[in-house]
């Protein structure tokens, strides 16, 4: 299929097919997910699911100004697996040069983005 040989990781050719591994398009989903939450094209029941930054202290710091927010703690590993924590925490590791796109083009920048980062999820 890729013309390849067994040699190389798995991610290495779902890089070359530019098809995201299982733990990178769950990312990939999250990030959609806050990207909508962002853009109020959610729901209003999500509207107060999730503390932004600047509402927990008013210092201008580069978190609070690139739309990053509260990360709960969690006291338990089904906690660290809700959206509540996932959210905040894979919103934070987008680049704010993603973050700030259009919806259309948000989607192939994350994607891009993933591909290239070498083992390491969103």
């Amino acid at each position: 299929m890729t013309n390849t040989t067994n040699m190389g990781s798995l991610e290495d050719h779902f890089q070359h097919l530019n098809i995201l591994c299982l733990p990178k398009l769950y990312s990939f989903s999250v990030g959609k997910f806050m990207h909508s939450y962002h853009n109020m094209l959610l729901p209003n029941h999500f509207d107060e699911y999730f503390i932004p930054l600047s509402s927990i202290h008013y210092h201008s710091t580069r978190l609070a100004t690139s739309k990053n927010l509260f990360l709960p703690r969690v006291n338990s590993s089904s906690g660290k697996c809700s959206l509540k924590f996932i959210g905040p925490k894979v919103w934070s590791s987008i680049p704010d040069d993603i973050k700030f796109s259009t919806t259309f083009t948000f989607k192939w920048k994350v994607k891009k983005h993933l591909l290239h980062e070498k083992n390491s999820q969103l």
